[in-house]
């Protein structure tokens, strides 16, 4: 079901570092200060494309779609799919609302692995570290990736999570079950604090 709920959730309330820092070892000052950048709480609104490997297809299924973000309100991923309903999360749990008006909620598989991907986009360290290793690195290009490899003896179905961006933006979310079997999400430049409409806000949150 995530791969009809991707995206690549974007921040509900994005957390600022815990006092007790997570990944202390991992990270150097520079890096903190940029995740505390990153995770900083926004209203925003940016198109994404998603691409879906599976095990049965040789090429990807792409999706696109656009995602907003309001901070009192809750992310809305709005895909570009026909009948594609759109996806809400917000502190009451998951929501998918049709075309048609029509409301359901969503299984609950599907609402933790949007809770995961969630915690990636609010750059969520402290819930990321319970479960994944990290390993942060910087290219010469100024682009920066941030790797989180399964712990040993831990549940969850995804292998490897990533993270990459440039200076201050994210740019792409990666979730791997398999080599076989992942989603990929390109985030393009976002449009920050912009206002949403009367009929956007009825639209797209509740």
């Amino acid at each position: 079901m995530i791969l009809r709920l991707l995206i690549l959730s974007l921040f509900i309330s994005l957390p600022r570092l815990a006092a007790a820092e997570p990944y202390a070892t991992e990270l150097n000052d520079a890096w903190r200060a940029r995740i505390t950048a990153l995770a900083a709480p926004k209203t925003l609104s940016a198109p994404f494309t998603e691409s879906r490997f599976t095990p049965l297809k040789k090429k990807p299924v792409v999706v696109e779609g656009v995602v907003r973000i309001a901070r009192d309100r809750g992310l809305s991923l709005a895909y570009s799919q026909t009948r594609a309903p759109v996806v809400i999360l917000d502190e009451r749990g998951l929501l998918l609302r049709h075309a048609d008006g029509r409301e359901q909620s969503a299984p609950p598989q599907a609402e933790s692995d949007l809770r995961l991907l969630h915690a990636l986009f609010a750059f969520d360290l402290v819930a990321l570290e319970k479960v994944y290793a990290l390993t942060a690195s910087d290219a010469p290009d100024g682009t920066w990736t941030l790797a989180f490899s399964r712990r040993p003896d831990t549940d969850t179905p995804y292998r490897e999570l990533t993270l990459s961006g440039e200076a201050s933006r994210l740019t792409g979310i990666g979730l791997l079950k398999t080599d076989k079997q992942k989603i990929e999400i390109r985030l393009e430049p976002p449009q920050i604090n912009p206002v949403f409409t009367p009929e956007e806000i009825a639209r797209y949150f509740r």
